[in-house]
């Protein structure tokens, strides 16, 4: 299952999109979260250039009316699955790899809502 589109650093990019090849900007939206314009996937930069924590809650679409994309900001930080429910999200552990990222995408995020952008 080795997918060289798959990094453990956040880069600005949704990760989920990359697992099928395709390249999606993330949005600031209304919630300070970084949201996948495709699918809603949410990250939170708990702490920059450390930890960005993959949220279970899909966003809705509402993006603050300045824009502002992760790409822009773009500091490695990396990719950690949302162990609790509120700040800073994540625990000490992070995606080792492909196979576990589409694992918690599988069990642990909302299911994907199709939109139309």
């Amino acid at each position: 299952m080795e997918n060289l589109n798959f990094d453990q650093l956040f880069d600005g990019y949704c990760p989920e999109s990359k697992l099928s090849g395709k390249s999606v900007r993330m949005r600031l939206n209304a919630n300070d979260f970084y949201e996948s314009e495709a699918s809603g996937l949410q990250i939170a930069i708990s702490y920059p250039g450390v930890q960005a924590a993959v949220l279970k809650r899909r966003g809705s679409g509402k993006f603050k009316n300045t824009v502002s994309y992760a790409d822009s900001l773009e500091n490695g930080e990396l990719l950690s699955p949302q162990k609790i429910e509120r700040f800073p999200f994540f625990s000490d552990v992070v995606f080792a790899n492909q196979e576990q990222f589409a694992q918690f995408l599988e069990h642990e995020v909302e299911k994907h809502q199709t939109r139309g952008h």
